[in-house]
């Protein structure tokens, strides 16, 4: 995807493999668009690549809701 090449050639230097680096600088690129510039991405990208992304997004979201599900504390009946 030619919006994350360009991410990638912008921040090359600064990326040392930490997660946490990673999402820092997609999350403050992506507050810093528009919904009308976030579409247009979006329309830029090829079907598969929209396919991959909103497949890692369900995921990730049924990850969270699992694992706070789990935290919860359960009803113990006696």
């Amino acid at each position: 995807m030619r919006f994350v090449d360009q991410l990638y050639e912008m921040y090359r230097g600064h990326f040392n493999g930490a997660e946490e680096d990673i999402i820092a600088i997609v999350v403050g690129t992506l507050q810093e668009q528009s919904a009308d510039d976030l579409n247009q991405l979006i329309d830029e990208m090829e079907e598969e690549e929209v396919f991959h992304m909103v497949a890692n997004y369900f995921i990730e979201v049924l990850k969270r809701k699992v694992a706070m599900e789990d935290e919860r504390p359960r009803d113990v009946l006696h």
